[in-house]
């Protein structure tokens, strides 16, 4: 143990349970057992939910890849780093435009995340048992259940961050640079993993210098490659996906002194859903709070509590980062905290169940905190896969619209779609279609081009369940046209997607 106490932190004697064994026991079969629970949960969310416009716009960019139409995402408006889609591009070549190839990146990656978070506990803790309960907490934690069979970014970017804090736990400089550079090549906020890391890693480090120079040559590489494709785009007459994202928000700002309010609101409610159980949002606050003001209180350093305060430090300063700086309160920005919330929920459970059952050597104590978590999670945790939880309202309101795209997609040669709301889902199904895809931007624009070209082919327009066709029927009546509902998809919502067909009015 004494690799452990060479660091910059002083170590605790550890207990010979904690002791590493390459040997396989209960520790690694039931952190089979979570992984398998992880892949059960994460598949109904990865196969049945619809798709979100954002996952649709991804499976887009690979199609142009892929396809060789446009390898370089020169004409789209690209806002994101290349990684993601070019991956996603290799998987639709192997295995098909299926709705849910672009999901197959995050699904891996929820899954995934499980026992990377099991390994930064235990590097961190350098307890086996703390690392199950972490893994065990992430493995019902019902957001990461909601959000990781979906094609978003978020959940790869995550994950890899996560595997570049359990790198530099292991003292692997190279590796926690370069898994850091490939986050920040899923998506921007990827950066947010390399102060952690660092922090990490110049923790359990014995020679400081060395790891810091390995984690930056590391980070160097997937960086200069993420900006000379970008640069590359540019020469061509593309523009930068940095500065596209940055005009996306709206231009990143300190937020105004009337927002600090209503951001915070909205902030907090959205942590408070992250579990979706009040009660156990409460235990990850106060058990938060109190490995926080333990780690802090110590007179003497130690790893354990140095590793508890940079967790906490990480969650708070994430969140009010995006409070104070004008980021959309999207509710899945907020994936980022939770491996590390679910590091300390993990970490608190253990000691708590060590507190009140003691080892002692005897088999299942270890893994009493594991269970409690799985049991009391496990509900909500079902909840969210079933798509019942509020992580997964952004995609849930999406139900049906398969069913507009597959029956658009066999409309006959030269169809006219136009789209307003549902652009993003036509490009990715409609790709290949032999249909126009036409953008109109107001009432009175569809009813003059309908005036004008109406007679020569079939138009089509798709209204989603929480808009109207009020307005867009009565200035088609004034011009001779009518909408004829040809298409009501079977949602599950209230009201369903209705597709029409833009006949002309008969005569009187």
């Amino acid at each position: 143990m004494a690799r452990w106490s060479d660091g910059a932190l002083d170590a605790p004697q550890v207990p010979s349970s904690a002791v590493t064994r390459d040997r396989w026991g209960a520790p690694q079969w039931f952190g089979v057992g979570l992984c398998l629970l992880a892949w059960a949960l994460r598949l109904f969310p990865f196969f049945e939910s619809p798709l979100h416009p954002d996952e649709a716009l991804y499976g887009y960019w690979g199609l142009l890849v892929g396809g060789g139409r446009d390898p370089w995402l020169i004409r789209p408006a690209v806002y994101k780093p290349p990684f993601l889609p070019y991956l996603i591009a290799v998987l639709q070549l192997v295995l098909g435009r299926a709705a849910f190839v672009p999901r197959i990146p995050g699904l891996m990656a929820g899954v995934a995340a499980v026992p990377l978070v099991g390994a930064l506990a235990r590097g961190l803790y350098r307890d086996v048992w703390t690392g199950v309960s972490a893994a065990a907490a992430l493995t019902v934690f019902p957001f990461a259940v909601a959000f990781s069979g979906s094609a978003f970014p978020d959940s790869l970017m995550v994950t890899l961050g996560l595997a570049a804090c359990a790198a530099a736990a292991r003292q692997r400089g190279d590796w926690t640079g370069l898994l850091v550079g490939t986050s920040f090549a899923t998506k921007q906020t990827g950066l947010v993993w390399l102060p952690a890391a660092v922090g990490i890693l110049l923790a359990t480090s014995r020679d400081r210098a060395g790891a810091l120079r390995a984690l930056l040559l590391g980070f160097a590489v997937p960086t200069a490659v993420t900006f000379a494709w970008d640069g590359l785009r540019v020469v061509q007459g593309g523009h930068s996906f940095w500065s596209v994202g940055v005009v996306g928000y709206g231009g990143l700002r300190l937020i105004w002194p009337h927002e600090v309010w209503p951001r915070l609101r909205t902030w907090l409610e959205l942590a408070a859903s992250l579990l979706d159980s009040p009660a156990m949002v409460t235990v990850l606050v106060l058990g938060g709070a109190v490995l926080f003001g333990e780690g802090l209180m110590r007179r003497r350093r130690t790893r354990d509590g140095f590793s508890d305060v940079l967790l906490t430090v990480f969650c708070v300063t994430y969140v009010c980062l995006h409070w104070l700086i004008a980021f959309p309160t999207w509710r899945r920005y907020l994936l980022p905290v939770i491996p590390p919330a679910a590091v300390l929920l993990g970490r608190f459970a253990r000691r708590v169940g060590t507190s009140m059952a003691p080892d002692q050597g005897l088999p299942g104590r270890g893994a009493l905190a594991a269970m409690v978590l799985v049991v009391v999670l496990l509900v909500p945790a079902v909840e969210a896969s079933a798509g019942w939880s509020s992580g997964a309202e952004d995609r849930s309101v999406y139900a049906g619209v398969d069913e507009v795209t597959r029956f658009l997609s066999n409309l006959d040669e030269g169809s006219v779609v136009y789209h307003h709301w549902l652009g993003w889902h036509y490009h990715y199904a409609l790709f290949d279609a032999p249909v126009y895809l036409a953008y109109w931007p107001t009432p009175a624009w569809l009813a003059r081009d309908v005036q004008v070209f109406g007679s020569r082919d079939p138009r089509y327009v798709a209204f989603p369940p929480w808009e109207s066709s009020d307005r867009v029927r009565a200035v088609l009546t004034e011009v001779g046209y009518r909408l004829e509902p040809v298409l009501a998809s079977a949602g599950e919502g209230e009201r369903p997607f209705i597709v029409y067909h833009i006949a002309a009015c008969e005569a009187e």
